[in-house]
C-alpha cells in the first residue's frame, strides 16, 4: 500500500477502537517510572488485581467518544463485542447509526471492511500495528478493552508500591511467559485502585522502538456483579505519530451472547 493510501484508511482502521487514547499523556521523554513509596507485597497485589478483573465468557458494550490522529479529530460511536480468547468484533457507525466499518479480530488474523470505499482486506495483527506503530497481539488488545492484565505474559520481576494513594505494580522487562530472553518485552506500570483492586492505568513503554502506550480507566459501572469499565482513554505514541481515543462504555454486558456477523460483499476490492 502506498503512502497516500495507507494514510487514507488510518482513520477508519483508528476510530475501530484498536488505537485508544488518554487525554492527558505527556510526550515520550515524559514517559519514565515515577517516584514511589511504601513498599508492599507482590503476590498479594496481583492475586487481587486478578481476583477483581473483569471475568467473562462474552463482553458486549456500546461506545461514544472522540478520536484524533495527528491533530485531526473525528466524533466516534458504535459497538464491541467479545468471545472470550476467540474473537473481538467492532463495528463504527458514526452517523446516525451507519455502519462505516467493521472488523473482526482473532488470534489468527484480522478482517476489515471500510464500507466508504467499498475495500476489504484480511490479514495479521501487523497490519494494524504498521498503522499505529504498536506491538499488540490479541490477547493484549483483548484485556485493554476490558480494563484486565495481560495473563499469557510472566509475573516475574514485578515490584509492588504505593504510589499517590494507589497501589503501583512495576516491571522493568515484562515479557510473555513462553518467551525466551531475546524476545518482546516491555517496561509496564500498573496503578490499582486501593479498594476495588481494579486497573486504573496501565503504562506500556519500548525503549528501543522510543514508543509508549498508556490506557486510563476512570469510571466503573456494576455489571452482573462485576466492577467493569465505563470509560476508557488510550493514547498511543512512537517517533512520528500520536493516535488518541477517549471512549465511553454504555448498555454493557457480561455472558450475553450477540452476533458477531462478518461477511465480505462480491463488489468489494482488497486492500492492497
Amino acid at each position: 500500500m502506498n503512502k497516500t493510501r495507507m494514510k487514507n484508511h488510518r482513520p477508519l482502521l483508528f476510530l475501530l477502537g484498536i488505537a485508544f487514547a488518554m487525554q492527558a499523556c505527556g510526550p515520550l521523554r515524559d514517559v519514565v517510572i515515577p517516584d514511589i513509596d511504601e513498599e508492599v507485597s507482590v503476590s498479594g497485589t496481583l492475586s487481587e488485581m486478578n481476583a477483581n478483573k473483569t471475568d467473562f465468557s462474552f463482553f458486549s458494550t456500546r461506545f461514544s467518544g472522540q478520536a484524533s490522529l495527528n491533530g485531526d479529530v473525528y466524533d466516534v460511536s458504535g459497538t464491541i463485542r467479545i468471545r472470550k480468547d476467540s474473537a473481538i468484533y467492532v463495528s463504527v457507525s458514526p452517523f446516525l447509526g451507519i455502519e462505516v466499518a467493521r472488523m473482526i479480530v482473532t488470534p489468527e488474523e484480522v478482517r476489515f471492511l471500510n464500507r466508504l470505499e467499498g475495500l476489504y482486506f484480511i490479514g495479521g495483527m501487523d497490519f494494524v500495528n504498521r498503522m499505529l506503530g504498536t506491538n499488540l497481539d490479541y490477547y493484549m488488545l483483548q484485556a485493554l478493552l476490558v480494563g484486565n492484565d495481560f495473563d499469557h505474559f510472566s509475573t516475574d520481576n514485578f515490584r509492588a508500591r504505593v504510589d499517590d494513594g494507589r497501589y503501583l505494580l512495576q516491571n522493568p522487562e515484562r515479557r510473555l511467559a513462553r518467551q525466551s530472553q531475546e524476545g518482546f518485552s516491555f517496561q509496564q506500570n500498573l496503578w490499582l485502585d486501593p479498594e476495588s483492586f481494579r486497573i486504573t492505568e496501565n503504562l506500556l513503554y519500548e525503549p528501543g522502538a522510543q514508543r509508549s502506550l498508556r490506557a486510563r480507566y476512570t469510571r466503573f459501572n456494576e455489571v452482573e456483579n462485576q466492577k467493569v469499565p465505563g470509560e476508557l482513554t488510550l493514547r498511543f505514541i512512537d517517533r512520528g505519530n500520536r493516535a488518541d481515543l477517549d471512549l465511553r462504555y454504555s448498555r454493557t454486558s457480561i455472558n450475553d451472547p450477540q452476533p458477531m456477523h462478518f461477511s465480505i460483499p462480491d463488489r468489494y476490492r482488497p486492500m492492497h
